[in-house]
């Protein structure tokens, strides 16, 4: 599944992008992580893509009306044409940016975007101490966005500094390699730029220590451990509704991950589902590895999609599958009220 090509999309051709008859992406072994070398010259232009200011001021102002920190950067988060620029292109002129193209069909892929999303949480540090950030883009669902980074194959990584490529590589690499390549953009670029803002409406989650155990605990393969750290907090009475959030989100992932075991076998229910929607052992393991990575809506989708195409006990087993899939999350979240209205219309 490796060195796979970045998807062709006709339809949408940023000012980058090659222009037909252009060489397509070929697959290729994986290239060693290097050391950053000087800027190059060449690199795709990121501005080419950027969004009017006048968008951002308004998102800005809307924010503020809400009562949300406009200076909070989330340290992981998947890239979308609205963030492009305020995601790579802003933020790494504050900090050096770690992008990962992928694709939901490489475990490779997978393995990294889990690797990345862990270690940049690991610092319990203030936002304005972080070194780095870590973003991600679907190369499946945005192909435009990966031509545009002059993207050939996934899994590939980039460290964006100043909004330009400083270096990368492409297909699976061992952990420690991967560290010591992120260590030297770090050194690279130490004291070259300014860092992120002091967030100055910082969530109160961020600073209780209980979170911290948790993920301590998590890290140290203790996940049931980790789960009753969620549950203590949750049955806390004097927990405010965002530091709740943050630990029933919490909570859900570490169960997750637990169930899904090997990511390969997530990623063949993925395949055998897409075949066969009926196959509701292959929907349940699909649709929790989907959940696993933020994108639970589509889970839920797949048990609807399982009840519909079976009846009986099987039906029944895939709705019950659904339920306790909806019980890891808030009952008042809007996708969990969604998903509970598709499946009473596909109960007949």
């Amino acid at each position: 599944m490796e060195g796979m090509t970045v998807p062709h999309d006709p339809s949408s051709q940023p000012a980058s992008r090659p222009q037909s008859g252009a060489p397509q992406a070929q697959p290729s072994s994986p290239r060693q992580p290097q050391a950053p070398q000087r800027f190059v010259s060449g690199a795709i232009d990121l501005g080419t893509v950027k969004q009017q200011a006048v968008q951002r001021e308004r998102h800005a102002q809307q924010a503020a009306e809400a009562g949300v920190s406009v200076d909070y950067v989330a340290r992981s988060a998947d890239v979308t044409p609205e963030s492009f620029e305020q995601d790579l292109v802003v933020r790494s002129t504050q900090v050096p940016v770690v992008l990962l193209v992928g694709s939901a069909r490489s475990e490779a892929s997978a393995e990294l975007k889990n690797f990345f999303a862990r270690l940049v949480e690991m610092p319990d540090v203030p936002q304005e101490q972080l070194k780095w950030v870590f973003r991600y883009i679907d190369a499946d669902a945005v192909p435009e966005m990966a031509q545009a980074l002059g993207v050939r194959g996934v899994p590939t990584v980039l460290a964006l500094v100043a909004g330009r490529p400083a270096t990368s590589f492409q297909g699976a690499q061992p952990q420690e390699q991967v560290e010591q390549w992120l260590e030297s953009v770090i050194q690279a670029v130490d004291g070259k730029l300014p860092g992120l803002p002091a967030d100055s409406g910082a969530a109160a989650e961020s600073q209780d220590s209980r979170l911290d155990e948790a993920a301590a605990l998590i890290e140290q393969g203790k996940t049931q451990e980790a789960i009753a750290a969620y549950d203590a907090i949750l049955a806390d009475p004097n927990t405010e509704p965002e530091l709740a959030a943050t630990a029933r989100a919490a909570r859900a992932n570490a169960i997750l991950a637990e169930r899904a075991g090997d990511s390969a076998t997530g990623e063949q229910a993925l395949e055998k589902v897409a075949a066969e929607p009926g196959d509701v052992d292959a929907a349940t393991a699909a649709a929790e590895l989907l959940a696993l990575r933020g994108e639970k809506a589509q889970g839920f989708d797949v048990l609807v999609n399982a009840m519909r195409h079976t009846a009986g006990e099987e039906k029944d087993r895939a709705k019950q599958q659904l339920l306790q899939l909806f019980e890891l999350y808030d009952a008042a979240d809007p996708e969990v009220i969604a998903a509970r209205t598709n499946m009473a219309s596909a109960l007949f």
